[in-house]
């Protein structure tokens, strides 16, 4: 009988264990799907006036302040921003405004000092701010969207686009200064790469009077690239030639060039080569084991896959990034009509693909080519620029046609990629020592003396 009433409790524990189990996979899909729900929902409200996220309640180092929607016409009313001081954030002293485009979303619910590790990395030593940019969550615009869920792009365009980011960044310089949390002056210094460095050059265009230094590190310029007829981003064949060729070839074949190109883009952000030519290789027809496991390990990955990344940049919260895009190559892709492999940009394949619904717009004449022209010689402070020579997103020659633009600047050159991974504990004491001494100061010439700096035109 004990054995019969063991079997029993046996059988339903494993009853009870199945559906124990059930439970918890109905319950994660639930969620799951809660969660997918939401990040494709289309937002209805913005944060109130004097409201704060709970999140992030307003203390020392958390701010929040009212910015017009529109600088240009103030009727339409304000919305609530945010601006974080970092955790040895001091009062009138020198300060670095940190800067992201919005295709560089860093800056959300930071609510403590771990979350601040990824910046220390970079500017530890230094007071900075981080800004809460406008059309990057939780700062999204309601506006922005038609009743039925659709973007409008050309509300997207002026209220997401990058002259109102810069004139926030004023109003949050303003802010600050009245809160006494600037120098007597009220002037800043500017930090920022890629996306964030054009930001750079555009706020210094507009209010560069207020700014006395700034580093731009693996950046560049639409306009400088126009004025010497070539891409903004670099051509894949001046970093990988190989590559070039075979992709070029895959391109005649018709293959899903837009996928191969996002992968191969941004496993060159790192400086792969090998890696790139082995999965070009995957592709040309030639079986190899190891070229296949290339391949398919990179597809695998998320941030490599490009329909994926394609479905989640489909979300309404995501559509700030198809915006700055837009803003600084949908002018070139008007043109972009590669007819060799010297003239491929792997970056605007899959971005023309992704920007399919802007290109639509501006082609039915809804939204205009946007356009930016700086004049750069008129900024009177320090200037540092840093490029890279494995950087595939940013030529050097961009790097050289920056420094050579600003009156008072230095161009300093790293054996490096886009991600700037080598020599972290060396760059961050060449933008403390930048920041606080100054471009001809002894310090920094010291780092131009050291051999991990390769521009040697420069270290006179």
């Amino acid at each position: 009988m004990q054995v019969v009433i063991g079997r029993l409790q046996k059988k339903n524990l494993a009853k009870i264990g199945v559906m124990l189990l059930l439970a918890v996979v109905i319950g994660c899909g639930a969620y799951g799907w809660n969660e997918y729900e939401e990040f494709f929902e289309v937002p209805t409200t913005r944060l109130a006036a004097g409201s704060f996220y709970p999140e992030m309640p307003s203390d020392s180092h958390h701010h929040y302040l009212q910015i017009p929607l529109d600088h240009r016409n103030p009727s339409l009313g304000n919305f609530t921003a945010f601006y974080l001081l970092s955790p040895g954030f001091l009062a009138g002293e020198d300060v670095v405004f940190w800067l992201f485009d919005n295709q560089q979303e860093r800056v959300g619910m930071i609510n403590n000092s771990r979350d601040f590790e990824y910046f220390e990395e970079i500017l530890e030593g230094l007071s900075y701010v981080l800004m809460g940019n406008r059309g990057v969550t939780p700062t999204l615009f309601p506006e922005v969207f038609n009743e039925d869920g659709s973007a409008n792009y050309s509300l997207a365009l002026r209220l997401y686009g990058s002259e109102e980011q810069v004139d926030d960044i004023e109003a949050v310089r303003r802010d600050m200064q009245k809160k006494g949390l600037l120098p007597e002056d009220g002037k800043i210094m500017l930090y920022g790469g890629s996306g964030g460095g054009v930001l750079i050059q555009q706020y210094l265009d507009k209010y560069g009077e207020h700014v006395s230094r700034d580093i731009i590190e693996c950046s560049g310029g639409p306009d400088l690239a126009y004025a010497h007829n070539t891409t903004f981003m670099k051509r894949i064949y001046l970093s990988n030639e190989s590559l070039a060729k075979s992709y070029f070839s895959l391109m005649q074949n018709g293959d899903d060039s837009a996928s191969l190109a996002f992968m191969l883009y941004k496993i060159g952000m790192s400086g792969n080569t090998d890696l790139q030519n082995q999965i070009a290789n995957s592709k040309r027809g030639t079986f190899s084991l190891e070229s296949q496991s290339a391949y398919l390990r990179s597809w695998l990955s998320p941030s490599c896959n490009f329909p994926l990344v394609r479905r989640m940049l489909d979300a309404p919260r995501e559509l700030e990034v198809k915006v700055r895009s837009y803003e600084l190559i949908g002018d070139d892709l008007e043109d972009y009509h590669p007819a060799s492999a010297q003239e491929v940009c792997l970056g605007y394949e899959w971005i023309e693909v992704l920007l399919a619904d802007f290109l639509k717009a501006r082609e039915d004449s809804e939204i205009p080519i946007t356009k930016i022209h700086l004049n750069r010689s008129r900024y009177q402070g320090e200037v540092m620029i840093w490029s890279g020579t494995a950087d595939q997103v940013f030529s050097e020659q961009m790097g050289q046609w920056l420094y050579q633009s600003y009156p008072h600047a230095r161009l300093a050159l790293f054996n490096d990629t886009h991600e700037r991974g080598r020599y972290p504990d060396y760059r961050r004491e060449f933008r403390r020592d930048f920041f606080v001494h100054g471009l001809n100061s002894p310090e920094v010439q010291a780092h131009f003396n050291d051999p991990r700096q390769l521009n040697a035109a420069e270290k006179a």
